[in-house]
């Protein structure tokens, strides 16, 4: 018994990393049109009805774009988070990539 200890330990610090790792969402990059800028969208779950849509240049953060699987909230540049709309449902379509930009562009020129 006192031999199958350490090895139940090695077994699960190597397994937690594979698990944890199985559990996150892949970051993908969408079009958008500014050198230097990039957007990227992240689904979080909800069959793909929660996500966040980050607007950065370099490190730093220009807007946020994102759906809690019910609502819509957008966060500018140093801003406060704003409800945008009460459903999220105009972007669970097949072109939702197409839309996420061009609502962001929409909302960052406001």
């Amino acid at each position: 018994m006192k031999k199958s200890i350490p090895i139940l330990i090695l077994a699960m610090l190597v397994l937690i990393p594979a698990v944890q790792a199985a559990g996150q969402h892949p970051k993908y990059n969408l079009d958008w049109p500014r050198a230097g800028e990039v957007l990227s969208y992240q689904s979080c779950g909800c069959a793909d009805s929660c996500w966040t849509a980050e607007l950065k240049q370099g490190k730093q953060l220009k807007a946020r774009l994102r759906c809690d699987c019910e609502k819509l909230y957008f966060t500018k540049e140093g801003g406060q988070e704003q409800k945008v709309a009460d459903s999220c449902d105009e972007f669970n379509v097949e072109s939702k990539m197409g839309l996420i930009p061009q609502r962001m562009r929409e909302l960052k020129e406001k």
